[in-house]
């Protein structure tokens, strides 16, 4: 690990450590001993929205002659996500690393990976905004309007960024004219077949928006699990109200490696602004952190064994190689 990454891992223990002696030591284990059942729970959760967002994905590969399986689907996307969720990196990692993982022809691979992560990231902005407006009338309160709506303008300009027809790097290289480097260029181009996916494939894109609606329900369901867990009262709007938290977390806190401290510091505050014991939210967000951490154990170790696989062809490969040639 590096220097920089140890430091990031210690100042997200020092946040989680922070959150846990305001909440007070004692309440968080109680709450913890409460709601521990709730992570099958969430790991079956998980479980069914990994199947949805693998299938989505394969719909999308499909529609650019890319071809493979749903398990080597399934075990690309865990590894990526991993290196991400692990990394101070996050998406600016894990997306390229699907793509090269694929091993197929690079465009049409590049082209159909963003193109489901877009839909998805479209989902998620839906679903957030929509919980700002079900936060806006839980609270009510002016002094936190102005937050509300921050938040609110944040999923507004991320929604227009993924709904828009033309191509932005395609206008700064119009801008640029000549002096506009080639790797732009392709990448403007590249950015412009993406964008028209919607309207060569507009069957698939509404598929694909179904299936990641169901993700973003089955993320709410999680909080209203471990709220049940935790004896405290289920509302849609708070569900809803919290999931939003929650997003904006991730947003904000993507350097931290595993958003350490950050996860468990939003959800506390997100759960004490709705009038919930800090304590669940803080539980929420361990419940949560403890399906990742399974999700990358298994992720590392189908890569580790690929590379095994591939290794254990290329010598299988030479040794034929040197008997033909002997």
């Amino acid at each position: 690990m590096k220097r920089s990454e140890t430091i990031l891992v210690g100042i997200g223990l020092g946040l989680l450590a922070i959150v846990a002696s305001r909440i007070g030591w004692a309440t968080l284990f109680r709450q913890l001993k409460t709601a521990w059942l709730a992570i099958p729970v969430l790991v079956a959760l998980s479980l069914l929205r990994l199947v949805l967002q693998t299938h989505s994905w394969r719909v999308a590969l499909r529609k650019e002659g890319v071809t493979t399986t749903f398990g080597e689907l399934v075990g690309i996307r865990l590894a990526s996500q991993s290196m991400g969720y692990l990394s101070v990196l996050g998406p600016a990692l894990s997306e390229p690393m699907k793509i090269k993982l694929l091993r197929n022809e690079w465009n049409a691979s590049a082209r159909a990976t963003l193109v489901d992560t877009g839909v998805y990231w479209f989902s998620s902005a839906s679903v957030g905004l929509v919980g700002c407006a079900a936060a806006a009338m839980v609270l009510g309160g002016a002094h936190d309007a102005a937050s509300l709506l921050a938040v609110a303008v944040l999923f507004i300009v991320l929604l227009a960024l993924l709904v828009r027809k033309k191509s932005l790097l395609l206008q700064l290289v119009a801008i640029l004219r000549k002096r506009a480097p080639g790797w732009l260029k392709k990448g403007a181009e590249l950015e412009g077949e993406i964008r028209s996916f919607r309207t060569r494939h507009p069957v698939s894109v509404r598929w694909m928006m179904f299936l990641d609606l169901i993700c973003q329900i089955l993320l709410i369901a999680e909080a209203a699990v471990v709220l049940s867990f935790a004896k405290l009262p289920i509302h849609i709007s708070t569900l809803l109200g919290i999931e939003a938290a929650s997003r904006v977390t991730k947003i904000v806190a993507g350097w931290l490696p595993a958003r350490l401290g950050a996860d468990e510091g939003g959800a506390a505050a997100a759960f004490a602004a709705f009038g919930l014991a800090p304590a669940a939210g803080v539980v929420l967000a361990l419940a949560r952190r403890s399906r990742d951490l399974l999700w990358c154990v298994l992720g590392l170790s189908w890569m580790a064994w690929r590379s095994r696989q591939a290794n254990g062809g290329k010598r299988r490969e030479g040794v034929l190689l040197a008997c033909k040639q002997s």
